[in-house]
């Protein structure tokens, strides 16, 4: 009897401890919690934030206070709400282009051309390749080679069957069987010197340079390199000033080819327009310069805001330097491993990138409206996230002539009507204007200033330490 009894008191006794244990717990916890409440209405009476004080008067009526908290919500609403159109517009939209008409006070930038040759095979080189080839076949490899070397996504579908070469040997066997290409380029009445032409991998096939900054990251020197580096171009672009009159470069001895007109920081694509002409052809073309560019302020924004990008800014995965039309074949690559899990053979091949072999060329052809115009089938275009580039001149054509020329094929180009006005990107909707706005919609709905959120901070930091350690002792 004796010991059950004992067990029993120490039993109660434990019973007892623990009840004591959680009514401790309890009272801590009411405390904190009446703590916190007094802390915040402290802080409601104190902020100079219009209507916070009204929730907490003792002697405001229930519905008062319901109402003054409805009043209070919807303004905190407005505020934000507001707050965040404006952010999203210095986000998005922050910047104009405006007219800048001193045209004396300006260079123009003499225009880009790409030469594309349409012999693009030497016959000599290809009899030669044909007698070392151990192919048994040679007119169907003669025919093959000729036929590949004129492949585009445009007549992707006529490249006959072939097995004989390997794809990844497609670009190679073509650029070791490539005519000489060695015209006289002048630039100017007197013939001064423009400089050499830089042979440039296209999706056209290989073509030639002028006075471009970016065709050098295509030549075939720098991709059998496998360079991936950006070239310091001490040579600036040529430019060309009103009081210059009429200046114009011309190309003598060449044989029929197409020529693409650009920017000096752009390249041409299969989409691009260009002008055709036959051998024994004297072409003549006149244009006049679009220049937009950015101002500094509107440089130091992010991509996202000024909605363009500079050649450095590069977020291309197969090329060295960002422009719009890179940026546009970089799109089509995607496609191209999307829909057929290849790329043609002028494409710069990384990782483990698939080589198109004619049946994967075959595939291409299939699709060769998206890919040329990047539009799908209804009109929706393919979104590429291509940004236009901060530094860009625009060409239009002004005069156009082509006639019959016994002394050979020779093509000129040039500026005869320069610009009155070019645009300027400029900063219209800085961090400023944002700071001001959120500020006057913060003082129209809340009555508040930077001191109330200074306020804010203080009761988030030192008088709530302060007052912790307070309710502590």
């Amino acid at each position: 009897m004796f010991p059950k009894r004992k067990v029993n008191v120490q039993r109660n006794q434990d019973v007892n401890h623990q009840k004591e244990h959680n009514n401790g717990h309890k009272l801590l916890s009411q405390v904190l919690i009446e703590k916190i409440r007094d802390y915040v209405v402290l802080f409601l009476e104190t902020s100079t934030i219009h209507g916070f004080n009204h929730l907490v008067n003792d002697r405001r009526h229930p519905c008062e206070v319901i109402l003054w908290l409805i009043v209070v919500m919807i303004s905190l609403y407005g505020t934000i709400s507001i707050s965040w159109m404006t952010w999203t517009r210095y986000q998005s939209s922050p910047t104009v282009i405006s007219i800048d008409r001193n045209m004396y006070a300006w260079n123009t930038t003499f225009p880009s051309t790409s030469i594309c040759p349409e012999e693009k095979v030497d016959l000599e080189k290809l009899e030669l390749y044909l007698n070392t080839s151990t192919v048994e076949d040679k007119e169907k490899l003669k025919t093959f080679i000729t036929a590949l070397a004129n492949a585009t996504f445009e007549n992707f579908d006529a490249l006959p069957d072939y097995k004989d070469i390997e794809a990844r040997d497609y670009l190679e066997t073509l650029l070791s069987l490539t005519p000489p290409f060695k015209p006289t380029v002048s630039i100017g009445a007197a013939g001064v010197g423009f400089g050499k032409m830089v042979p440039t991998i296209t999706e056209m096939g290989l073509c030639y340079a002028t006075n471009s900054k970016i065709a050098i990251y295509n030549s075939p020197e720098y991709r059998k390199a496998n360079r991936w580096d950006v070239i310091q171009n001490k040579s600036s672009s040529y430019f060309v000033h009103p009081l210059d009159g009429e200046v114009f470069a011309q190309i003598l001895n060449i044989s029929s080819y197409r020529v693409y007109i650009h920017s000096p920081l752009e390249v041409p694509d299969v989409a691009s327009k260009y002008h055709h002409s036959p051998s024994y052809f004297y072409m003549k073309i006149f244009v006049t310069a679009t220049t937009v560019y950015t101002s500094d302020e509107a440089a130091g924004l992010s991509v996202a805001q000024r909605r363009c990008r500079f050649s450095h800014e590069n977020n291309l995965k197969h090329n060295s330097v960002y422009s719009y039309t890179m940026c546009r074949i970089e799109c089509r690559i995607r496609l191209c491993l999307q829909y057929c899990q290849c790329i043609p053979h002028f494409y710069r091949r990384i990782g483990d990138e698939k080589i198109c072999d004619v049946k994967g060329l075959h595939c291409l052809a299939r699709y060769k409206d998206i890919l040329i115009n990047l539009m799908h089938k209804g009109g929706k275009k393919v979104d590429c996230e291509c940004f236009p580039i901060c530094h860009n001149v625009h060409y239009s054509v002004q005069s156009y002539a082509l006639q019959s020329w016994i002394l050979g094929t020779n093509f000129q180009w040039g500026i005869s009507t320069y610009p009155r006005m070019k645009y300027r990107r400029d900063i219209i909707f800085g961090f400023t204007d944002v700071l001001v706005a959120v500020g006057g919609m913060a003082g129209l709905f809340l009555g508040c200033s930077v001191l109330s959120f200074m306020e804010i901070l203080y009761f988030m930091t030192l008088r709530l330490i302060s007052y912790t350690k307070t309710t502590n002792k």
